[in-house]
């Protein structure tokens, strides 16, 4: 009764995500938009059939999932990484994580050693929803780590600012020449939003402020309305520049001792296990024997 009932729950799922896939959620006006910027510049190379299918496939899945995908789409603009390739790694994590158990459990009973068939259906199946929800665990992890290095480049980016600004520089030539004078990914996004407002004859603050929403950065966005304010009012915004800048170097160096100590915690950890089994093999002999008397 359990292996029938497993393989109709599996397929009923199927069923379901099927269903899903051809009745998609409505994609939001941006998305669109985006993938008619990207025609335009298209090169007529068309991809690979078998992968068009499984991104679009992914992609479907992904966006009927009923999840909220702006947290989604930040952490992927972070990483620098399309959804359509997030999907089609999900979907090969879930292939695979599916058909480990099937395999080694065909390899198993080709060696002679029986293996229940509903035991091997539920491996497979929570592998199969592991794989797939672990390329999202992945790129959280990445996404944040590259938020942090972000932080670290614009506490510089800010510095630098301070510093032309105290030698008389203007608010948009101060940004720029901070922006030219950093390495790094950081760096080059800053570099690439200013290149764009002087395409779009759009102000840096504005452009700066809509990158701290897509990356999900706060203090990008706090940047923006500092120098908006010096921008648009005349507003002297150099001293709260510079303990903006203070502010963000003391956070990070307490971010630092925080990483610090819980490394120190999980040191200790494998020396408390070692004793308490050092522990219990001395005492074991001695109950023992307590109740064997």
């Amino acid at each position: 009764m359990i292996v029938p009932a497993l393989f109709g729950a599996l397929g009923m799922a199927g069923v379901l995500l099927v269903v899903r896939g051809l009745r998609p959620a409505p994609r939001p006006l941006a998305a669109v938009f985006a993938e008619l910027e990207r025609a335009r510049w298209d090169t007529g190379e068309a991809p690979a059939s078998w992968r068009s299918r499984a991104s679009a496939l992914g992609v479907a899945l992904v966006e009927g999932s009923g999840r909220d995908l702006a947290g989604l789409r930040r952490n992927l603009a972070v990483v620098g990484r399309p959804l359509e390739r997030h999907a089609v790694d999900k979907l090969a994590m879930a292939a695979l994580g599916f058909g480990l158990p099937v395999l080694f459990t065909v390899v198993v009973r080709a060696g002679g050693v029986a293996m229940p068939a509903g035991l091997a259906g539920v491996c497979a199946i929570g592998c199969g929803a592991a794989g797939f929800v672990q390329p999202d665990v992945a790129l959280r992890a990445e996404a944040a780590r590259r938020r942090r290095d972000f932080r670290h480049a614009l506490g510089a980016f800010l510095d630098l600012v301070t510093i032309i600004l105290a030698g008389g520089g203007g608010v948009e030539s101060a940004l720029d020449s901070a922006a030219s004078a950093g390495d790094g990914w950081a760096f080059g996004r800053i570099r690439h939003a200013l290149s764009l407002s002087r395409l779009n004859r759009e102000s840096p603050w504005v452009v700066l402020a809509r990158m701290s929403e897509d990356l999900d950065v706060p203090e990008l966005g706090e940047l923006a309305s500092s120098i908006g304010l010096a921008g648009d009012s005349g507003a002297k915004v150099r001293q709260s520049l510079a303990a903006k800048a203070a502010s963000m170097r003391e956070h990070e160096l307490a971010e630092a001792h925080a990483a610090a100590e819980a490394a120190t915690e999980r040191m200790s950890a494998p020396v408390v296990v070692m004793l308490l089994g050092f522990i219990l093999l001395i005492g074991y002999p001695a109950v023992a024997n307590v109740l064997a008397l």
